[in-house]
């Protein structure tokens, strides 16, 4: 390890752009690299934390690794994150950047993320709290975070997800499409849309990012109120022919006898496309569920799983 490291080169650039006046020392490199150098002789293939800090410029890059393959780049955007064995945490005055394979990763203040797996099949990350800004280019159900109230599974796209303490949260799509899922209940999010959290519930009914505040209220009272037929009434009426991802989704929420209602709704709005009938989707016929959903405004092409 020397300063000529390929992998030090950005830090390089940065300082070299520092003003002279704070140039540290010709002689503080090769002391530090001795250290480093001895303590990587000393603890062979345990954790190792290299913290390199220009902190005129703010900037921090640690390299965090460890048996089992787990490697973390990781940025400070502001302050100090925390960053140990395979996790990072952000104070309320900190935010961190992970640079992926796949993209990159933003933590928001008061937030703790753990990896779980950064390998080419699947990068899988577990939000403990707080916030996340991801951008991703990979092929679908690559990147994967675990939240205490759903599992958002990427399928190529860029998204904010946030989290409390006790598991509630919202997720909001920017680009592309997230599956969200726990406990059955799937929520499709395409860009545009988003759809809350909840401990012990799981991913409340998406809605695009303007529907109305009145379909918002009921869809709250049916998902996490036991609202009932009232609130799935109130939803219905409400819903805009702009809302036609929140009907879509609620075909497979809405108990059986109340299910026709919402089919009718959707079918005035979108009239559903040859093949899909009033019977096969009252049943739940996945085939003609995915068939609709291309012809639902606002949606977005999905990599479906394999059956």
């Amino acid at each position: 390890m020397n300063e000529r490291d390929p992998e030090f080169e950005p830090l390089r650039r940065d300082v070299a752009g520092l003003p002279r006046r704070i140039e540290p020392p010709r002689d503080l490199w090769p002391g530090i690299a001795a250290r480093l150098d001895r303590t990587a002789r000393e603890r062979p293939m345990r954790r190792v934390w290299i913290p390199l800090l220009a902190a005129a410029a703010g900037i921090l890059l640690i390299v965090v690794a460890r048996r089992g393959g787990v490697r973390l780049d990781v940025r400070a955007l502001a302050g100090h994150p925390t960053v140990t064995a395979g996790a990072v945490a952000t104070d309320d005055s900190s935010r961190a950047r992970i640079a992926l394979t796949i993209g990159t990763l933003d933590l928001e203040p008061g937030s703790r993320l753990r990896a779980i797996a950064v390998g080419a099949r699947e990068q899988r990350f577990a939000l403990e709290r707080g916030a996340i800004a991801a951008r991703v280019d990979a092929p679908p159900r690559v990147f994967i975070v675990e939240t205490p109230s759903a599992t958002a599974t990427d399928l190529g796209c860029a998204y904010t997800l946030r989290v409390d303490s006790a598991g509630n949260g919202e997720l909001h799509v920017t680009a592309g499409v997230v599956e969200l899922g726990m406990a059955g209940r799937l929520a499709i999010v395409p860009i545009g849309a988003r759809a809350a959290l909840r401990a012990g519930v799981g991913p409340g009914t998406p809605t695009v990012d303007d529907a109305p505040a009145a379909l918002r209220s009921a869809l709250d009272a049916f998902d996490f109120r036991n609202g009932g037929p009232d609130a799935l009434a109130a939803a219905l009426a409400a819903a805009r022919s702009a809302d036609g991802l929140t009907l879509w989704h609620l075909l497979s929420r809405a108990p059986a006898p109340l299910r026709g209602s919402v089919f009718d709704r959707l079918a005035a709005m979108v009239p559903p496309p040859a093949g899909v009938t009033r019977e096969g989707v009252l049943r739940l016929d996945a085939t003609m569920l995915d068939a609709w959903w291309d012809y639902v405004p606002g949606t977005v092409w999905r990599a479906r799983p394999k059956k």
